[in-house]
């Protein structure tokens, strides 16, 4: 897969519809890992308010955890080479 199309995949990912309602906005760097390996950074952009929901709520904290797996696995179907690093971050 070259990288336009992974790039194409990844936007189709992160759409807005595709996002959890808590998760403001998305965006992804595409680099390497620290050993030099093919990286695909992605940052999920929420609120302070849901930070600290995230902290407190269980139930939602789980249901983030399962949407982060989800989403890694769906990266690395596509085998891309691209290794899927995912992190909430709080809106600027």
């Amino acid at each position: 897969m070259d990288t336009q199309e992974l790039e194409r995949r990844l936007q189709e990912l992160l759409a807005p519809g595709q996002l959890p309602s808590y998760v403001t906005s998305a965006r992804y760097e595409l680099g390497t890992d620290h050993i030099g390996e093919p990286a695909v950074r992605i940052f999920l952009e929420i609120t302070p308010e849901t930070d600290l929901l995230l902290s407190r709520d269980k139930a939602k904290r789980k249901a983030y955890s399962d949407y982060q797996d989800d989403l890694g696995s769906k990266i690395l179907k596509l085998e891309s080479g691209y290794f899927p690093f995912i992190r909430l971050v709080e809106a600027a």
